[in-house]
């Protein structure tokens, strides 16, 4: 861990700015109102104490600053947003170095269930406090009716916590404003003398009175139904009321909504899955385009040499039809993992809807109905146009099919596509995971099918799950849906009602750029010979040996390299490379490492980028540390030989 240490160490300022503005946002989530400049405090210790744990574990007690954390009045929402910003942190900072990643998220994982186990031990030493400051004062006030009204009105009516008394057989004699407020109660009078078993879901409240005379106190999860039917979430502390003699003469409850704190919780979970997911299919993306770049390498070498019209020729293209479809089949699979990105403009989303539109209104069923509602005004992304165009297919296709696959009743429904400007505030954006207070514009696409259950929302973004047939789907469409949008930094709400429908909400961020036309671009019409030594490195026998064909072919001298560390040496010891082609992902050192050698060892070296991985303004960054161009697997040999042709000078046609 001490590469990894070191390496955020440089950076430790940016987590600590970056925990600062969480703290900063959450301020209304804390127990205790707290100074900005005490939260940037905690955010510059957090950050440290982070960082000491990755050093040192031992030595580091992230157990006793949870319990600081919590004795300084943080909440439990803030804790988990913190938790994730410091994952988030890691994996922005390593990047696809899944050597370094992968033990550094396991660091993490360990650094947040120490804090969060700290924290909660003290939260409930809290709670427990705190009841039983209430129950005392509630067990003096029974004594004197005057008392027992002033505490009531003064610590049980100002109670954010939703309070309830009742006698010893469970009836329900008192409730506050917050308590009805919760079960959506227009008066006391609906809730007095019922059994508190009745506002539960299941028999544990109805357990829970039955054994508190004898344990005293009882505290737990537990699910409430309101009087409209809804069933929530809540956290519910129960204890004995007692005379001064001791005896028992009564129930208080005490209840806190943690609903909005559980979605959270899940979303988090669901987002950490999805990243592990993404780490998996990566690696299969990864692996299979090299398969693809050396098949469709020689494939295409045949192709030069096979005269057009015989069987051969035929038989060659039915080949590259197959491989292209593989090649599509790991561009959706980059696009989930976001190794992919494509070519980003100023986008209105109100023109792609209705390019959309038209196409869907020729092709769907009649049964279907499309309805559009987009906004007059809607603002403009930077984004992939046909990644949005792929996004709003992907979500309508998958509507077209829930609402014709109807059995209960006839298929068909209404389709509705909606675009809206949104402006998250720091409370608004708080509900969801990955969200930012900003100016978004959503794209909602909702229909009338047969709806998901639970247990499918949560798969519903995982590569190759489906609900359709074997020769209906391949499992990738919402994935790839899940990929592009967090790819351009907006975020995905999902609502679904079994037998109702789905409706589907993509936030995309605003942006403030101005469209500008750039001129076209014409293809060279031959493929360029040219004279220079090109050094090839990739860990991939067959991939070296196809550039290497491809390229000797087109009369450059090539000398291969299998590794980082080999390049290094032929590049020292050749003298006079004038290009180097370098492949990304290779074990023991990296692209990126090698490049920078390079061009430690020589600051005019030409280097060209060939990998599959562009996602996360990687591309931009190799660009600024001195690569000269990216070229993207599978590798099309005619336009590798034309951007070398270019760099290098041609001089004619191979």
């Amino acid at each position: 861990m001490s590469r990894v240490s070191d390496r955020f160490r440089e950076k430790e300022q940016e987590l600590a700015d970056a925990l600062k503005a969480r703290l900063r946002e959450a301020v209304f989530e804390n127990r205790y109102s707290l100074h900005p400049r005490r939260l940037a405090e905690l955010g510059t210790e957090n950050a440290g104490i982070f960082l000491n744990f990755l050093e040192a574990p031992d030595r580091t007690d992230a157990l006793a600053y949870g319990q600081k954390l919590a004795r300084e009045g943080i909440g439990e929402k803030t804790m988990l947003l913190v938790a994730s910003d410091i994952q988030r942190f890691c994996r922005t900072e390593l990047g696809s170095d899944i050597e370094l990643l992968n033990p550094a998220l396991d660091a993490v994982d360990a650094f947040s269930s120490r804090l969060l186990d700290g924290f909660m031990k003290a939260r409930e030493a809290q709670i427990l406090t705190d009841q039983e400051q209430l129950r005392r004062a509630l067990s003096a006030a029974l004594q004197s009716q005057g008392e027992e009204l002033l505490i009531k009105n003064h610590a049980i009516n100002t109670s954010i916590n939703g309070i309830m008394l009742a006698d010893l057989d469970g009836k329900v004699t008192w409730v506050n404003a917050s308590f009805l407020q919760m079960w959506g109660c227009a008066s006391a009078d609906e809730v007095i003398g019922a059994a508190i078993g009745d506002f539960w879901v299941g028999e544990e409240a109805r357990d829970m009175v039955r054994v508190l005379p004898r344990t005293g106190g009882w505290h737990g999860e537990l699910s409430a139904r309101r009087k409209d039917g809804t069933v929530f979430s809540v956290e519910l502390s129960a204890s004995l009321i007692r005379n001064e003699e001791g005896g028992a003469i009564g129930l208080m409850t005490s209840i806190v909504d943690i609903t909005e704190g559980k979605r959270l919780q899940a979303q988090i979970l669901q987002a950490q899955k999805m990243d592990a997911m993404g780490q998996l299919a990566g690696g299969i993306a990864h692996d299979f385009n090299n398969l693809l770049t050396a098949i469709s390498g020689y494939l295409q070498l045949l192709l030069i040499n096979a005269p057009r019209g015989t069987q051969i020729h035929q038989d060659l293209m039915q080949i590259k039809s197959a491989v292209d479809r593989g090649t599509g089949l790991t561009q959706q699979l980059r696009f989930f993992t976001r190794q992919a990105t494509g070519m980003s403009q100023i986008v209105r989303l109100n023109e792609i809807a209705l390019e959309t539109y038209a196409i869907l209104h020729r092709t769907f069923p009649p049964e279907i109905i499309i309805e559009l509602s987009l906004a007059p005004s809607a603002w403009t992304i930077e984004a992939d146009p046909n990644q949005m165009s792929q996004i709003l297919v992907n979500l309508c296709v998958n509507a077209r099919d829930a609402m014709m696959g109807k059995t209960d009743r006839s298929p068909g429904g209404t389709l509705r596509i909606a675009t809206t400007n949104v402006e998250l505030s720091g409370e608004q954006a708080g509900r969801y995971v990955n969200a930012r207070p900003g100016r978004y514009v959503a794209l909602r696409v909702s229909d009338t099918g047969t709806g998901m259950p639970p247990e499918l929302l949560e798969r519903m973004f995982i590569p190759f799950v489906t609900t359709k047939g074997e020769r209906s789907g391949t499992g990738l469409g919402l994935a790839v849906v899940y990929g592009i949008v967090a790819n351009h930094h907006g975020f995905i709400d999902v609502k679904s009602v079994v037998g109702e429908g789905t409706a589907f909400e993509i936030f995309l961020p605003r942006t403030e750029r101005k469209d500008v036309e750039k001129p076209g671009r014409t293809a060279p019409s031959t493929l360029p010979r040219g004279r220079g030594r090109i050094l090839v490195v990739d860990d991939e026998p067959q991939v070296r040996g196809v550039i290497s064909r491809i390229l000797t072919a087109c009369g450059y001298t090539v000398i291969l390299a299998e590794n980082g560390q080999e390049a290094l040496s032929r590049f020292s010891e050749s003298g006079g490379i004038d290009l180097v082609l370098l492949d990304m992902i290779m074990p023991d050192m990296g692209g990126r490492e090698c490049l920078a050698r390079l061009r430690k060892a020589d600051p005019n070296a030409r280097v060209l980028i060939a990998t599959g991985y562009t996602s996360d303004g990687s591309a931009q960054e190799l660009l600024r540390e001195g690569a000269l161009a990216i070229i993207e697997k599978p590798l099309d040999l005619t336009a590798l030989a034309e951007k070398i042709g270019g760099i290098l000078g041609g001089a004619g046609a191979c």
